[in-house]
């Protein structure tokens, strides 16, 4: 039986599966982007602590160079993948719009257009 004939209703995710599986990506990347964020954030506070220890001036040089360089690349991969899919989803949700409004027009033309009769021959 189909999903009509049970009178239940048709999921979005069932009509839309590439809409559906860029959505579920997102979701993904975004996880992924908030571990870089957060790895950027610990990054900070770890070329802040450094400042307290006792190394010499050099070594802090480095440590807190190297800490701060490496928290701005992940905040900026994490912010860019973030961004990135964001826009992807975005875009084939309005594609799936776009999808569903042609089909309906499509749908509304090809009931409104009746066939036509032929001519009669003779008169």
């Amino acid at each position: 039986m189909s999903e009509h004939e049970l009178d239940r209703p048709v999921r979005w995710r069932e009509v839309h599966p590439d809409a559906y599986a860029e959505l579920k990506r997102t979701w993904g990347v975004i996880g992924h982007s908030t571990v870089l964020m957060m790895l950027s954030l610990s990054l900070i506070g770890t070329s802040m602590t450094v400042g307290y220890l006792d190394l010499p001036r050099w070594v802090k040089t480095v440590l807190r160079l190297g800490a701060s360089t490496a928290a701005v690349g992940c905040g900026a991969v994490g912010l860019w993948r973030l961004v990135r899919a964001l826009f992807r989803s975005v875009r084939a949700l309005v594609r799936t719009r776009h999808r569903g409004a042609d089909h309906d027009v499509q749908g509304a033309v090809a009931e409104g257009s009746e066939p036509e009769a032929a001519p009669a021959v003779g008169s």
